[in-house]
């Protein structure tokens, strides 16, 4: 704000550099300025046509003032997306000089120094917070300029996302165990593409249920499936806290039509459904045989949640049943599968890998 507390006069207020390390730092930042009434604020965008000009080159704001007026005007400095070469942190010091005049009365020249500093415009810390066998959760922390608005996230060379403003993003689609590279670039309200983050690989887990691997079964709630916390005559399964004992360990092996038996580790017996059909809802472990009941001992695991991996366990003798869990230490149940979306939490599952 310039302010006149005596007789009518003219001013000058000019924009220009003191100092710049490097040299080219002046000519890349770029200063624009317009003038507001007494009750305006600096807007963070200036309208159109706003007069602009570098540090470089220099900027002069002139006018008159009558006695007791004031003149205020807004200063906005930017960095353009090369920077000149210059990297974040480095600094330029900047310089405005006010001289009034009165007829043959000059003033003295009043100045103002102002430190200009790069501001990182590059994404930061881009890493991947979750991953599946078919898809990969990434995050970034947010650059210090302000000019930056939105990201474009591409996936080696295939832009995944153009118009990104939050610093999270989840690929999804992808193939099991593959290895992706992604980098995130910083983009300004004019379309510019400012800087890039870290290149950052990730692969992808294995497609679940691998051969000859044992999991965990795990329930939305976060509790395990286990062969020894039976309810009846330890064939029954149930659910108790996760551990690492074996009797909460199965391995899924595959049948021609794409459906499992389920070992369980601590004995020969397998995943059963057919206590449904007996009046029963409970899901035991029997012998697999390879007789009539080999549907009741068959299972399908149908995907609910590509991001987490989660999926129904579909009963293969009453397709429309899947196991259902209850509280921990409860029995397991086949119940009518959940069609809504989301599928209602007890009847979500995920496998995890038991470690070796």
């Amino acid at each position: 704000m310039v302010s006149n507390e005596g007789v009518p006069a003219s001013y000058s207020l000019v924009l220009g550099s003191a100092s710049s390390t490097p040299a080219s730092f002046a000519e890349a930042i770029t200063v624009r300025t317009w003038a507001i009434d007494a009750t305006d604020t600096c807007a963070s965008t200036p309208s159109t046509g706003t007069r602009s000009s570098t540090w470089a080159s220099g900027l002069t704001l002139s006018g008159s003032l009558a006695p007791g007026a004031s003149a205020r005007y807004c200063v906005q400095t930017s960095i353009t997306s090369a920077a000149a070469g210059n990297a974040p942190g480095t600094t330029m010091t900047a310089r405005m000089d006010l001289q009034g005049r009165a007829d043959n009365w000059t003033s003295p020249v009043t100045t103002l120094l102002i430190v200009q500093k790069v501001a990182d415009t590059a994404p930061r810390s881009l890493a991947a917070v979750k991953k599946t066998a078919s898809s990969i959760s990434l995050s970034w922390d947010a650059p210090d300029d302000k000019s930056v608005t939105r990201y474009q996230l591409y996936r080696g060379s295939t832009a995944v996302s153009s118009a990104q403003t939050a610093t999270t993003f989840t690929d999804t689609g992808l193939m099991a165990n593959t290895a992706y590279g992604y980098t995130v670039y910083s983009v300004d309200g004019d379309d510019n593409r400012l800087a890039a983050s870290n290149v950052l690989a990730v692969t992808t887990d294995r497609k679940v249920p691998a051969p000859n691997t044992w999991y965990h079964v795990v329930t939305a709630a976060g509790s395990c499936v286990d062969a020894a916390a039976p309810q009846e005559e330890g064939r029954v399964l149930a659910t108790t806290l996760c551990s690492t004992a074996s009797s909460s360990s199965f391995r899924f092996v595959a049948d021609a039509e794409g459906a499992y038996t389920v070992n369980a580790k601590t004995n020969a017996r397998v995943w059963d459904s057919r206590a449904k059909k007996q009046g029963s809802s409970d899901v035991t472990l029997s012998v697999e045989d390879g007789g009539a009941q080999r549907l009741e001992r068959h299972f399908a695991l149908i995907s609910v949640d590509d991001s987490t991996g989660a999926v129904q366990i579909r009963g293969m003798q009453v397709s429309k049943h899947c196991m259902q869990s209850g509280a921990s230490g409860t029995a397991l149940t086949m119940q009518p599968c959940d069609t809504t979306i989301p599928i209602q939490d007890n009847q979500q599952f995920t496998l995890v890998e038991v470690a070796p």
